[in-house]
């Protein structure tokens, strides 16, 4: 038997043991969204019934997650979800790991898709842009780690699905939410939303509007955003109705750019600076090779536009879901100078089916899923010169067309009460044409790919499951990758393999304890590892496959509501949050990446806790505090020679209810003013001297926010 196999036996057999205890554990507590006000949903609170539709480490994250600390970026949400690294690699700019997959991906993200309410928001080329995402209007967050679920994803790393309020979920009426604060040196932001939700027996409907305004700890790091999104219901019928999206989005962001580890020791707060050479001799010359962020303005400005529906209706002993989205978007952005000033525009549109069906099959039920999804979309990019962020002289010009095929099946079948058994297979072919518009040349890259899946699931009881799966993820280079050479050629690169086996745990015990524990094990091939451009001095993603690497790791979530039953008698609850990710990622046979065999993956640190402790008294006020810290090996490259600087950073929050229309709270970032290392962009070999790979973490900030329900 091998280790993995010996793992997954030995973790169900764990779980078995745990069974004993079941005349302790109970049914969770009924939640009133409407008027949960400030108290905390926890794993104990939350219904396993939720996430028993698949073998797979899948979990919900509810917005009281987040709503009450100042929450201004997609980052924030995911504080409590554990195996999800947040790279945050300039303001406003937190990248998404899961596993620890395109960790160091400086630009955007691959093997992570990001959906809203079933849509992509993810283009069609493979480019997340997470300043269109705005928190205040998400209801839940839906995290699908790997192959948990073949419908809404099947990349390596996994799925975020965004599900966003709606006149069923946000309380009636009109609201209004302002908050705002600074850093320690004085570097103020804030934001502020105005929403408005109603309902009636046969329509819903929610609208909000979202303004940010960011000045960052450091220079040249400024963001204004504008957000709307709405969405309205109809119900057609007894089992039929429809659901229209719109999203508006405008967002102007100054980024500081990446630090050297000198300069993050000495000066932090500092944009990326000038390159210079010299002098070559005792007074001679210094030589100003590259203008640094301030003199290049280095920005991203998106604006972007999406509408969307998704309509459910019963057809010939099936239930139906079809779905579609339209996206327009333009993004400008001064890079480096050898860079230059990027200007994109393009526009993509999507549908999906999916038919769904439970049946009768030896006495037990048993139920079936199939669909597919297509998707096209066409971007323009041009390059010129960056005078002083201003466009110059065109250096390029370049078309690039993407489509997407997806076609899935899965199946559940019960055999015996309470035992589950899931599996299913997704085919996927990507075409990806590059054209150069000044001469007309046309590369083509084709994929094509299958994913897949199989588990078993036992309800033990009504609070306890276990469950073990194993996986096949399939995964093409995006476009940024493949054009990260040359913005007019593609380079080669392989489509990315993996089989992973996983087991997990997810339960109560009593009134006091929730948890949701994971071990994965996953073998990849030809994994997309951006090893940074070593002649460069900053930041730039070269992207190679490596031969083979590996992914293990454990992701646990334990939520402890201290002395429960003596502070429940007094309407008050003391509550221990605990979020842990082991991560275990190493190169087995590097390849083209190089001689690392052996090394760790760089980017990932083996340890990381964050947790909160926070007292409630009669859902009126609360008093909390946090800590996020990293620990074991964390390297910069991956030749394992440099180490990421860790150090805890603590923070808190806290709210008072005035009446039933107006709350008040409080939230404070990294209260010792900790200088700490908040994203890294690792490369294969490091010169500490040159390379900017450091986004410092932000100075010691206090936030104060109302809102006022009309």
């Amino acid at each position: 038997m091998t280790y993995k196999k010996q793992s997954i036996v030995a973790l169900a057999s764990t779980v078995a043991l745990i069974a004993v205890s079941e005349a302790a554990v109970v049914s969770p507590d009924d939640i009133d969204e409407e008027t949960s006000g400030f108290q905390t949903i926890t794993l104990r609170d939350r219904s396993l019934a939720d996430i028993l539709s698949v073998a797979g480490a899948v979990d919900v994250r509810d917005s009281t997650d987040y709503e009450d600390n100042y929450a201004d970026d997609l980052g924030d949400g995911f504080f409590f979800a554990p195996g999800v690294e947040i790279n945050a690699l300039d303001i406003q700019e937190p990248r998404l790991s899961i596993r620890g997959f395109a960790i160091g991906n400086g630009q955007h993200r691959s093997t992570v898709r990001v959906l809203r309410d079933g849509a992509p928001l993810t283009d069609v080329h493979g480019t997340t842009n997470s300043t269109e995402i705005d928190l205040l209007s998400t209801d839940k967050i839906k995290v699908i780690r790997g192959v948990a679920n073949l419908r809404e994803g099947g990349e390596l790393g996994g799925v975020v699905n965004l599900v966003s309020r709606t006149g069923k979920t946000a309380r009636p009426g009109l609201s209004a939410r302002a908050e705002g604060g600074s850093t320690i040196d004085g570097k103020a932001g804030g934001q502020a939303q105005v929403a408005f939700a109603g309902r009636n027996a046969g329509m819903d409907y929610y609208a909000g509007v979202t303004g940010v305004y960011e000045n960052g700890w450091r220079d040249n790091n400024r963001r204004t955003s504008q957000q709307f999104h709405g969405n309205i219901g109809f119900r057609l019928g007894d089992r039929a109705e429809t659901r229209f999206y719109a999203d508006i989005a405008n967002s102007d962001t100054e980024l500081a750019g990446g630090l050297t580890l000198a300069d993050l020791e000495n000066n932090a707060q500092d944009p990326t600076p000038p390159i210079t050479l010299g002098p070559l001799f005792p007074g001679g010359p210094i030589i100003n090779l590259v203008d640094g962020a301030r003199q290049d303005d280095f920005a991203r400005d998106i604006r972007e536009g999406r509408i969307a529906n998704t309509t459910k209706f019963p057809l010939l002993w099936h239930d139906v879901e079809i779905g579609g989205h339209y996206t327009r978007r333009e993004v400008d952005s001064p890079q480096i100078d050898f860079v230059g000033f990027i200007e994109e525009e393009g526009s993509e549109w999507g549908a999906r089916l999916q038919l769904e069906r439970s049946v009768g099959l030896f006495g037990r039920k048993a139920t079936y899923r199939l669909g597919g999804d297509y998707t096209t979309g066409d971007r323009d990019s041009f390059r010129y010169e960056n005078l002083n962020g201003e466009p110059g002289a065109l250096l390029s010009q370049t078309n690039h067309d993407s489509k997407i095929i997806n076609g899935f099946v899965e199946g559940v079948y019960e055999p015996l009460r309470r035992l589950a058994v899931d599996v299913g297979a997704k085919f996927t072919t990507v075409d990806r044409n590059l054209t150069d518009l000044s001469d007309d040349d046309v590369e083509l890259r084709d994929y094509t790919g299958v994913s897949a899946r199989a588990g078993v699931q036992f309800e033990v009881s009504e609070a306890l499951q276990v469950y073990v799966s194993a996986s096949r993820a399939w995964e093409p280079p995006t476009t940024d990758e493949l054009t990260s050479g040359d913005p007019t050629t593609f380079i080669d690169l392989d489509e990315q393999d993996s089989f992973g086996l996983e087991g997990g745990v997810r339960g109560r015990v009593g009134n006091w304890l929730g948890y949701n524990v994971t071990y994965y094990d996953t073998d990849v091939e030809n994994e997309i590892i951006n090893v940074g451009d070593p002649s460069s001095f900053v930041v730039g993603d070269v992207f190679e496959n490596a031969d083979k690497t590996t992914h293990k790791g454990i992701e646990a979530g334990v939520d402890i509501h201290l002395f429960a039953s003596s502070l429940a008698s007094r309407g008050a609850a003391l509550t221990l949050r605990n979020v842990y990710t082991h991560s275990n990622h190493r190169f087995v046979e590097g390849g083209d990446v190089g001689d690392v065999d052996g090394n760790r993956i760089g980017g990932v640190p083996v340890h990381r806790y964050r947790g909160e402790i926070r007292y409630d008294v009669n859902n009126a006020w609360f008093l909390a505090a946090n800590v996020s810290l990293a620990g074991g090996s964390y390297f910069a490259d991956h030749e394992n020679t440099a180490s990421v600087p860790t150090d805890p950073v603590v923070g808190f929050s806290a709210g008072y209810r005035l009446s039933d229309q107006i709350e008040v709270f409080a939230s404070g970032e990294n209260l010792f003013d900790t200088a700490y290392v908040a994203g890294v962009a690792p490369v294969l070999t490091l010169d500490p001297d040159a390379n900017r790979i450091f986004t410092p973490g932000a100075r010691a900030s206090v936030y104060g926010g109302l809102k006022y329900k009309f």
